[in-house]
């Protein structure tokens, strides 16, 4: 089920990433058909699940522009996003946009960037990853909340800011490259 009655399935024009695109293709091609053991509805979402009368699979009950439809799955897949737990830091001061679920000024940078696209998204800094909470990052996936334009390169990039600033040095460095205390003096705590 997909609620857009006439979904783009994710394409992004004029997409760099290979890997991407073959998913839209897939999602494209399973939706017309491809495979007889997948059925994509769209312009529809669910009502309820309940056990199928001889309990063998899935009842749906789907609401439609032509009103409500039952249709009898053997599976159902949702795929509908996540968030991150935060039962972690539920008790620290975390301000986190309503919007997206990530940490606000993350989520204000992303927001007011350009594009949807994950490859055009701004680097961040150590600003955007601050919270009230003294001392206290939400890094990686989690710190994009429902946003969908995370990428692994940009959670390593935010560790890296981290360290980096707790490091006191300038700039990225090699794993294992820090200076210890000892072998630099004159380092400088996180700004």
């Amino acid at each position: 089920m997909v609620r857009s009655p006439a979904p783009d399935w994710g394409a992004v024009p004029e997409d760099t990433l290979p890997g991407r695109q073959e998913l839209v293709s897939t999602a494209r091609a399973l939706a017309t058909g491809a495979h007889d053991r997948v059925t994509v509805h769209t312009g529809a979402h669910v009502q309820a699940l309940s056990q199928a009368p001889d309990g063998e699979g899935v009842l749906v009950r789907l609401a439609t522009a032509d009103g409500p439809r039952e249709v009898l799955a053997d599976h159902v897949v949702s795929l509908t996003g996540y968030t991150g737990d935060h039962t972690l830091y539920r008790q620290l001061q975390i301000h986190e946009c309503y919007a997206t679920g990530a940490p606000m000024n993350l989520s204000a940078a992303l927001l007011g960037a350009a594009g949807g696209d994950c490859l055009t998204q701004p680097a961040t800094g150590i600003a955007q990853l601050r919270s009230p909470e003294p001392d206290f990052f939400i890094l990686g996936a989690k710190s994009y909340g429902r946003l969908n334009t995370f990428l692994l390169r940009t959670g390593y990039q935010q560790v890296d800011e981290i360290a980096t600033g707790y490091a006191g040095v300038e700039g990225p460095r090699p794993l294992g490259g820090f200076p210890s205390q000892a072998e630099d003096p004159n380092r400088r705590s996180l700004p």
